[in-house]
């Protein structure tokens, strides 16, 4: 629990700033490797859009974590973490691991180059041969 806390300390969300969010299921449990599971996630993360607390740039729903490529508005990035997991917890009964990894973009092509790596996601894990095959993901530069 210390380290845990000890990385919220230093965590702060800067409205000018896109960051790239990494968040893994408990155990890394494949729980969204069950298509409707997936959606869901997919739809808590527009969720969040659509109340204007972020902006998302890019995501991939992975079988055990996701990744997601955001700009927060008025929501701090641990809300947002906090909100998507709490609506697939209590709704889907997906268990996430405590903690999440941030990393704020410095630059546009920082930018889109992570764009890229998130969505390139499901080919490197050899899950599909090309992503269009892969359904839940989503990009604006696409």
């Amino acid at each position: 629990m210390k380290g845990y806390s000890q990385l919220r300390k230093g965590r702060i969300s800067n409205t000018s700033t896109i960051y790239h969010l990494t968040f893994a299921t408990m155990n890394r449990t494949p729980y969204f490797g069950d298509f409707y599971r997936a959606r869901a996630m997919v739809k808590a993360l527009k969720y969040c859009d659509d109340q204007e607390w972020s902006k998302t740039v890019a995501f991939i729903v992975m079988p055990d974590h996701v990744h997601w490529l955001v700009q927060p508005f008025s929501k701090e990035i641990s809300e947002l973490v906090r909100v998507v997991k709490e609506f697939t917890c209590k709704h889907h009964l997906v268990k996430w691991q405590r903690n999440f990894y941030d990393r704020g973009m410095r630059s546009n092509e920082e930018t889109v180059e992570t764009a890229r790596y998130i969505i390139a996601n499901p080919k490197r894990a050899k899950i599909v041969h090309h992503v269009g095959q892969y359904s839940h993901w989503d990009c604006i530069f696409l």
